[in-house]
């Protein structure tokens, strides 16, 4: 994850050193740090009997092993195999000695594979027919035979000037997992050749929990800095000849995405301007690196950056993802550059593929459609357009979908955060035929429970429809008032997946003696790209009013929380927006657990950042809006950090910052920091220390030690 060089300047270790012994600041100059550990904590055997046990409850709703004949549908269950009528809907008895076959599953298209580090690219990629491995090392490219025996590819890359690899921002944030890439065919490879020299260092220490420390160095582009500029090159393998390929006359652009053309004709590639508004895939020739562009995209915020772009069997037709119209939808195109036919339409967002059936020439894909935007429905489409049609019919989250073959009728498990799951029938038609199995949520009663709840309300703008997904304890006393602090449970950034409505009968958290809810915000995905443009230039702006205008309604529909004890946690983007609601909202949020926080842009890297934010210099305003640095004086709760010392993505000098300015204006507030941890803290002292603190400054209900 790291890049653990060393680097020996005397004075920039004890410059390093010294800058975090004054931001670590013994522990007196604010609020007393400590915790209990989990498994001592008032409620926790509460919770870890509701851990078990909870689960449990809506059981039974789903069958196995489905199968189609022409007339019924085959189905297993507790008590054995069943069929339903496909006409009726009469469910009789199956003997299981004359079963149709077993439905042919569909491949999803979703990338797999090998994987590297985080942040990384793989260093070997071997051949389609394995007889050569590319490999990266000490900057170039070599190929190893099956003998072992290798030769150069490149001699002249440097640590500035690298072949075969990229660099961090490229692996986290553009998902390149890979920087060589073989055709299908084996006859060429394709690699970056990538020039990080622009790009500036950013240290961190290593070694603090050992006799003597060292310094770990990573090129990281902050919001604002020179990037690294990317080219590509490809290999004939039979001549050595390297053809470079033209990505265009911009070097301030990303260059990702690397593919080849099913019949290793052309080598694919996404190219993006740096405010990311404009995506060109292109398409090179490897004899000469000529390319053209086979389709763009263009918004007026920022462009999704990896599009579905699924291949059909005959190597030059795909499926596209664009949300040119305002919603993600599909579209199926051709290489040459044309648009073939749209296939998803409406005025609600795609989302994902779940069969395509080239033989039947079909596509059945997911779509937010239903009347509750966060449900998904599944819908089909003849590849030519036409005959789009919504396949599932009631509001509820629709998953697990089995399709017959000859595409008569399908099978879902349907649910809510109320509704248990159960798995229905329906017809092509859009009629539901049965409902095959439904969950037992019986022992809701017997446990004190009265399940999850979802609750809707409307954005501060007026006009968007918003959901929460709040539980409380089991035995709650509905009748109390203001008895429950709530703690609001955070990730919300942009691209993110807001809170699902599925079911769930409990949240075990609740057991410490709080009511836990889940509050979805604009700048997610899967509502539309209005939706998820709304924090486009201001992010910690209406994403985070959003979870205060849940807060409000979650307050309203429930006397018995406390409006005096609202605290939130979240990790990274979470991090980011409980400490900025602390500061933003004094008068909502009474205490919050950062972890891992981004508490000013500024300090984050270019190509995440500057897709949302543009540059610290064409959007000052933005970036001191969203600042929890700039607005740490406005602090009045109780708020704590929890940061990891090698975290080489959010750096923890975003908690020393507000640390400093805290610490300056003399703002207690606590903070406890991981000497080996990177950005995913593991330590058990995390969960510990974040549910003792909120159980502290938040007076969890009394009956947090009730079990169940």
């Amino acid at each position: 994850m790291t890049l653990h060089r060393r680097c020996f300047d005397a004075r920039l270790l004890t410059l390093l050193m010294l800058a975090i012994s004054v931001a670590a600041i013994d522990s007196t100059s604010f609020a007393q740090a400590g915790w209990t550990p989990f498994g001592e904590l008032p409620g926790a055997e509460a919770y870890q009997a509701m851990s078990r046990n909870g689960r449990r409850i809506g059981g039974g709703g789903q069958v196995r092993d489905v199968r189609f004949d022409d007339t019924a549908v085959y189905f297993m269950t507790g008590t054995g195999w069943q069929k339903v009528d496909l006409a009726s809907g009469e469910r009789t008895e199956a003997d299981p000695k004359t079963l149709p076959d077993k439905v042919r599953g569909a491949a999803s298209g979703r990338r797999g594979g090998r994987r590297a580090a985080r942040g990384r690219q793989l260093a070997e990629e071997p051949s389609p027919d394995e007889s050569l491995t590319a490999i990266h090392r000490n900057h170039n490219v070599w190929l190893r035979d099956a003998n072992g025996d290798e030769i150069p590819v490149t001699i002249d890359g440097t640590e500035a000037n690298r072949f075969g690899t990229a660099c961090w921002v490229y692996g986290e944030e553009l998902d390149q997992n890979s920087a060589m890439w073989w055709s299908p065919d084996g006859a060429f490879l394709a690699f970056y050749a990538f020039d990080v020299s622009p790009t500036r260092d950013y240290y961190l220490v290593d070694g603090l929990t050992k006799l003597r420390t060292g310094v770990m160095k990573e090129r990281y582009p902050k919001a604002g800095d020179p990037n690294p500029i990317a080219g590509l090159r490809i290999l004939d393998v039979e001549t050595g000849k390297i053809a470079t390929v033209d990505v265009g006359p911009e070097t301030d652009q990303y260059v990702y995405a690397v593919q080849w053309t099913p019949d290793s004709s052309e080598l694919l590639f996404n190219r993006t301007n740096r405010h990311q508004n404009h995506l060109d895939v292109l398409a090179a020739d490897p004899n000469t690196g000529a390319t053209r562009v086979v389709v763009t995209e263009t918004q007026d915020t920022w462009q999704r950056n990896r599009p579905l772009m699924r291949f059909l069997e005959d190597g030059r037709r795909f499926i596209w993802e664009s949300e040119r119209t305002g919603w993600k939808h599909f579209e199926l195109r051709d290489l040459d550059g044309s648009l073939v036919s749209p296939l998803s339409t409406g005025e609600f967002p795609a989302e994902s593929i779940v069969k395509l059936d080239e033989e039947a020439e079909v596509l059945w894909f997911t779509a937010c459609s239903s009347e509750t935007p966060v449900n998904p429905q599944l819908h089909r489409v003849n590849l030519d357009g036409s005959n789009e049609r919504r396949v599932t019919t009631a509001d509820l989250h629709h998953s697990r979908f089995t399709i017959a073959a000859d595409g008569r009728a399908v099978t879902a498990v349907r649910q809510a955060i109320d509704h248990a799951p159960e798995t229905a029938l329906y017809s092509v038609d859009g009629g539901e035929i049965a409902v095959l199995a439904s969950g037992d949520d019986s022992g809701l009663e017997a446990s004190g429970l009265e399940g999850g709840e979802l609750i809707r309300f409307t954005s501060p703008d007026g006009i968007t429809p918003l959901h929460a997904f709040l539980h409380l304890p089991a035995h709650a006393d509905r009748a109390s008032i203001g008895k429950y602090p709530l703690v609001i449970d955070v990730y919300g950034g942009p691209e993110s997946r807001g809170p699902s409505n599925t079911w769930s009968a409990a949240n075990p958290l609740c057991e410490l003696g709080f009511a836990v809810a889940k509050i979805e915000n604009r700048g997610t995905v899967a509502r539309g790209k209005a939706f998820e443009g709304a924090t486009y230039l201001n992010l910690g702006g209406p994403d985070l009013d959003d979870q205060v205008a849940g807060v409000n309604a979650i307050l309203a529909a429930h006397p018995e929380i406390d409006p005096e004890r609202v605290g939130m946690t979240g990790h990274s983007y979470g991090g980011y927006m409980s400490a900025l609601a602390m500061v933003r909202h004094p008068d909502v949020f009474a205490a919050a657990v950062a972890g891992a926080p981004v508490t000013d842009w500024r300090n984050y890297d270019t190509i995440y950042t500057e897709r949302y934010m543009r540059t610290p210099k064409e959007n000052a305003e933005g970036y001191d809006a969203g600042s929890a640095v700039k607005l740490a004086t406005k602090l009045k709760g109780d708020l704590l950090f929890l940061h990891g010392m090698e975290d080489d993505n959010v750096h923890p000098s975003n908690t020393f910052q507000m640390a400093a300015k805290l610490q300056d204006r003399d703002i207690p507030f606590e903070m406890i920091m991981f000497p080996t941890a990177t950005h995913g803290i593991g330590s058990a002292a995390y969960r510990s220390s974040k549910w003792s603190f909120l159980q502290e400054h938040l007076g969890a209900a009394t009956t947090a030690n009730d079990a169940p």
